[in-house]
């Protein structure tokens, strides 16, 4: 039976071939395990996304107890239904032993447990090559000053982003602040939404990335 939610991850299969990557979620305030480096750029993609506000790694089986597992389920923002994400290679995925082309042509699963299914393919995941380059750097400051945020100095930040400003501006301007801190805060106010920087999509984090409040 499928469950009502998806907060608790299925285990990770024990294999001695299978990649084990071991990450910590500032979203989500605990570890994961990860099999794929795909399934972590998954991850990075949702930690960067403020629209999501919870996830899950491996929530459930795609159907019966030896079936594949559902690589993410992900909640969003405004939306009373949760959605799955689903590591999908046509050129694999769709493929079945002995099957006619016809029935290998077969799409993959639009619904599964009463949810919308959203295929990450391959040409998705290279779509997001520079802005999951960017978010590699960001997740680890969000991780290391979870504990440690400045609400005073990021409301500062808030002030200041009425228009674009570059990172090495920015950090010039707190003079007075600890670097690492003004970088810390302007990073959290961009995972929760308050900032934006387009950016990040057209090009890796530099000092020359720009920042506006939202």
């Amino acid at each position: 039976m499928p469950r009502s939610t998806y907060t608790q991850p299925l285990p990770l299969p024990a294999a001695g071939w299978r990649r084990r990557l071991e990450v910590f979620s500032p979203k989500l305030v605990r570890r994961l395990s990860l099999g794929s480096y795909d399934a972590w750029r998954c991850w990075i993609a949702l930690e960067a996304n403020p629209q999501v506000t919870s996830f899950c790694e491996r929530p459930s089986r795609m159907a019966g107890r030896t079936s594949a597992m559902i690589d993410f389920w992900v909640q969003l923002r405004g939306t009373a239904a949760a959605e799955f994400w689903l590591l999908w290679n046509p050129r694999v995925d769709a493929v079945t032993p002995d099957a006619s082309p016809e029935a290998n042509a077969t799409p993959a699963p639009k619904r599964l447990h009463d949810h919308p299914v959203r295929l990450i393919t391959p040409e998705i995941i290279a779509s997001w090559e520079v802005p999951v380059a960017s978010w590699a750097q960001i997740v680890p400051v969000l991780v290391s000053y979870r504990r440690y945020r400045k609400p005073l100095l990021e409301q500062s930040i808030v002030v200041q982003l009425a228009q674009y400003v570059a990172l090495d501006d920015l950090i010039n301007h707190f003079d007075h602040d600890d670097p690492d801190e003004v970088v810390a805060s302007l990073y959290w106010l961009l995972a929760l939404g308050r900032v934006r920087s387009p950016d990040l999509a057209t090009e890796r984090l530099n000092g020359a990335s720009r920042f506006r409040r939202v």
